[in-house]
């Protein structure tokens, strides 16, 4: 009956009747659905942070970076009765400020676990000694970006303007365990925090006279990663530099850049005794030109560089204008780490983070939700590079977890759907003590502090109806927030009543 009333085909009329029970009984439905949804209605989860209003002097706005795209005129509507797109996703609308141009920092998704108001995570946990013995850079250019202090203001940085806290989340247990394995990730894409430019796409880095640092792309076919030396430029086949610039991510969701724009720079040679240096800088291009590969975990490409902005400074003009501050700036080369940490989901809105799989214990989680198909199954044969890199994972959390006194599973998953695994990590963790690749992993237990490894950690579940009106009580009256978990049980009601009458 309801496709002949949308295609316009009319049954004939039927003979007039009593009502019976067959029709009571949906009536009766249809009544008492808003009373039995508003209880049963779940929130959380993944719907917008904007559901039951904003507080006093904020409004609910779209994140320009969220995929597809959406503006805040589509977000209006979140703060009252809607649950469908844009407000079914909870990083796509947020509640901001309404002043004009104040920052537009998107929300990290949540993990349901509450915030340690009682730990510092630098004071309390990650002290000076306990960073040094895991952060040991082997050169200058490390040493400079890689510090304690630059570490300690990022996660002040990022807590301030997030409602979910990193390295501040949960148990202290929790804790240690989010900044081992967050430190142990750092070591392997940094190389030991070594590297501060991707290598191959600034071979033999120089500064110039301007103060601007100036790099040598490189072909892979051309680069020699044993020596680290380049024979012949990016520019010298006569094709100029397009690298990690997405052209269909563009402002609002990424960073203004197009194919074929970065030609090679004329570098102002420093003088050496009055000359100007003999350094032969001919395929040379400004490093600020290029979304090379920088940071503690890895930040690539325009649409990267316009996220972690946002993350950071509420606005994409930080680090779109100048890329190269993620290699010169300890905060934001620190930072920069932290937002692919809390915010980098499996499929763009939706899917867990390497900051929900962590505090689940669950080491493998994080490298599924970071690296994916490159690393996991770890036991894949990808690439020689990404089967390096596992296992350096796997030595480097031994490491790191022994300072920090906590013990993290490669598998952790007691949970079906929201616990990911990277098959085959558990394996490279029992083959490499037996091979001696990973030395820090067979006396690991013995530095934990109080938790076996064999303990099950904390389960989390997703947060109940009353912790989410617990948490979000300010936001609005008590009336919105009945309202908002109400919607659907009147659209329920009209439903079932038209449903009735059909019956």
């Amino acid at each position: 009956k309801f496709f002949n009333y949308f295609t316009g085909h009319r049954p004939p009329p039927a003979k007039m009747t009593q009502p019976s029970s067959r029709t009571a009984l949906p009536l009766v439905v249809a009544l008492l659905s808003p009373f039995l949804l508003v209880r049963a209605q779940k929130t959380g989860g993944n719907l917008s942070n904007c559901k039951g209003g904003c507080e006093t002097g904020e409004r609910c706005i779209g994140n320009p970076f969220s995929q597809p795209e959406v503006t805040d005129s589509e977000c209006n509507h979140c703060s009252g009765s809607r649950y469908w797109w844009p407000c079914n996703f909870e990083t796509v609308c947020h509640c901001n400020s309404v002043e004009e141009g104040a920052p537009r920092v998107p929300p990290a998704p949540r993990s349901g676990v509450k915030f340690n108001a009682e730990l510092d995570p630098c004071r309390d946990v990650l002290t000076q000694d306990v960073f040094d013995a895991i952060v040991q850079p082997p050169n200058e250019g490390g040493k400079n970006l890689y510090t304690y202090d630059g570490l300690c203001a990022a996660i002040a940085l990022y807590n301030d303007s997030h409602d979910e806290k990193f390295a501040n989340t949960g148990s202290e247990d929790q804790v240690r365990a989010e900044l081992a394995a967050f430190l142990a990730h750092a070591a392997v894409d940094t190389h030991g925090f070594s590297v501060i430019r991707e290598e191959l796409h600034c071979v033999d880095p120089i500064e110039g006279t301007d103060g601007q640092v100036y790099c040598k792309p490189c072909k892979e076919e051309h680069y020699d990663s044993t020596s680290k030396t380049c024979s012949q430029s990016f520019f010298e086949s006569g094709t100029s530099y397009d690298e990690y610039c997405d052209t269909y991510q563009q402002p609002p969701s990424g960073c203004a850049c197009t194919k074929n724009s970065t030609t090679p720079a004329n570098v102002p040679l420093p003088l050496v005794n009055g000359s100007v240096a003999n350094i032969d800088a001919s395929g040379y291009m400004a490093a600020s030109d290029s979304y090379l590969t920088r940071g503690a975990i890895q930040l690539s490409w325009n649409y990267d560089y316009y996220g972690a902005s946002l993350s950071m400074a509420g606005n994409g003009n930080l680090l779109c204008d100048n890329p190269d501050l993620v290699s010169t700036n300890p905060q934001l080369a620190w930072g920069a780490g932290i937002y692919k940490w809390m915010e980098k989901m499996q499929f763009g809105t939706t899917g867990s983070t390497a900051h929900k799989q962590v505090l689940k214990g669950n080491f493998g989680g994080t490298v599924n939700v970071l690296y994916r198909e490159l690393e996991c199954p770890g036991n894949k044969w990808t690439s020689a590079v990404h089967i390096d890199m596992v296992r350096d994972r796997v030595a480097r959390v031994c490491q790191s977890g022994a300072a920090l006194g906590v013990y993290l599973e490669m598998d952790q998953c007691d949970t079906r759907g929201t616990c990911l695994r990277c098959k085959g990590l558990k394996d490279i963790f029992l083959s490499c003590q037996e091979d001696g690749s990973c030395p820090a992993c067979p006396s690991w237990p013995d530095f934990v502090r109080s938790v076996a490894p064999t303990v099950t950690p904390q389960i989390i579940d997703s947060p109940s109806w009353e912790d989410w009106t617990s948490s979000h009580g300010t936001r609005g009256s008590a009336a919105n927030v009945v309202g908002a978990a109400s919607s659907w049980g009147y659209a329920a009601s009209i439903f079932f009543l038209v449903l009735s009458l059909a019956w």
